[in-house]
Formats: structure tokens, C-alpha cells, sequence
């Protein structure tokens, strides 16, 4: 019984893959030409996968009214080395963690820096809700732009866009992205599974709806065999209603 069924539960989200394991000997399921990843498409494994952890780790702490906040740099105080924009966050981190002790709250967040194709300097933090005057004395390098975060708890667009802008600044700061050590670290839960339940017709559970965007059937170029992966999403109980992001 070589297929594996894994669940990733995260805040309001639900993952399911369907895949073949090569440590069994499979039967009943068509397998195609296996072939060796060019040097671009494990590239975008791995970008694919880093993205994966990302939307995870997002979709199981953050959630409707958290923010998605933007520190800029004034003219006069862009730092000229990626070691200046690194100790500005983190300066700016640690006043931080202060002031959410003071109301008696944990500072969460995922990091990222950017430096923009015309040399503008940023910092991308998700962290949870509080005061924005608070994140505005927190920061006196510039400008704070905050973007609440949505309904619905399905953050797969902007752990995309984090990896985007991370994926070119990798070098700033050494890995694609940053976070606080408190944060709830989904693991997938597999299971075997029987070949007449392998692929499926995706289903929702009560309580739940498939997000279309996330429905996925190929095969597998790597394995030769065909996989499929989705993601139900909690409907809102206060209103009955699916929400977008």
C-alpha cells in the first residue's frame, strides 16, 4: 500500500496531499516516465517548499485583525550596509517585545527584508494585533504602512509574496525569511491509504470549503506518479459565508 495521505492542519486551514511513496511497490495506479530535474526545476522545489512552511506557519498564528506591516526608510536614514538594515529590525524587534510585555502580550512575527530593483529598503512583518502608534514609536526610521489581515485565515497569497521578494533578497539575510521562536510549527500528519481512495474527488468537510485556487492534480516528474493536493478553509461562522482573500 504504497499511498500516503497527509494533513496539514494550520488555524483555520486544512491541507491535504495525496501522493505515492516510493518505499512500497506500487500496484493499480499507472506510472509515468520517471526523469532527472533540470537544475531550474529543483530550484522551484525548493521555493515551492520554503513557500509551503511559510503559509503554515502564517495560516496557524496569525489571523483576522493581526497585521501585515511595511517599515519604510527616510532619505536621510537608509542604511548603506545589509548589517545597518539587519540591526535596524532587530533594535526595532527588541523595543518592540517591550512594549507588547507591557500590555501583558507576546510579540509574534515573520520577518523579511527587501531592497526593490530601484534600491528602496524594506522590512515586511506579519505580527500580531496592537496599538499602530505603538509600531510607529517602535520604528523612527521612516514610515509604517499596515495592511489588516483578512477574514478568512488563508494567508497562501502573501506567504507567496513574501517568498517573491525574499527569493532576491536571500543574501540580506541568509535565509529566504525570519521568525519569532513562539510560533506554532504545523506538522503534517500522514497516514496510508488505500488505492480506491488515492485520488479522490476532493470533498469538504462540514464546516469547511475547498479553495478552488488550491486544487492540484499532475504527475509527479520526480516519481512518475500522479499526485493531488488541496486545501479546505473554515467558513466564517459569523457570517455563514466563504471569504476571499
Amino acid at each position: 500500500m504504497p499511498y500516503i495521505k497527509s494533513t496539514i492542519v494550520a488555524g483555520n486551514t486544512i491541507e491535504i496531499r495525496k501522493y505515492y511513496s516510493n518505499r512500497y511497490k506500487a500496484k493499480g495506479i499507472k506510472r509515468a516516465e520517471r526523469r532527472n530535474l533540470t537544475t531550474e526545476e529543483q530550484k522551484e522545489i525548493n521555493i515551492r517548499h520554503a513557500e509551503d512552511k511559510l503559509r503554515w506557519r502564517m495560516n496557524a498564528n496569525f489571523k483576522d485583525g493581526d497585521y501585515h506591516a511595511v517599515y519604510d526608510y527616510d532619505s536621510e536614514n537608509k542604511p548603506t550596509t545589509k548589517e545597518e538594515m539587519r540591526k535596524d529590525i532587530s533594535d526595532c524587534l527588541k523595543q518592540m517585545r517591550k512594549e507588547y510585555k507591557k500590555l501583558g502580550m507576546e510579540l509574534k512575527y515573520i520577518h523579511v527584508m527587501e531592497i526593490g530593483q530601484k534600491g528602496a529598503m524594506h522590512h515586511h512583518l506579519i505580527i500580531n494585533e496592537i496599538p499602530i502608534k505603538i509600531l510607529r514609536k517602535c520604528w523612527t526610521k521612516g514610515r509604517i504602512h499596515v495592511t489588516p489581515l483578512n477574514t478568512n485565515g488563508q494567508y497562501k497569497k502573501l506567504a507567496s509574496y513574501f517568498i517573491k521578494y525574499s527569493s532576491r533578497s536571500k543574501e540580506l539575510q541568509s535565509k529566504m525569511w525570519n521568525a519569532s521562536r513562539n510560533l506554532i510549527i504545523p506538522e503534517p500528519k500522514k497516514e496510508i491509504i488505500l488505492a480506491n481512495r488515492y485520488l479522490e474527488e476532493p470533498k469538504p468537510k462540514k464546516g469547511y470549503y475547498i479553495d478552488k485556487e488550491t486544487v492540484y492534480q499532475d504527475t509527479d516528474p520526480y516519481s512518475g506518479y500522479p499526485y493531488l493536493k488541496y486545501t479546505l478553509v473554515k467558513i466564517d461562522d459569523r457570517r455563514g459565508v466563504k471569504q476571499n482573500e
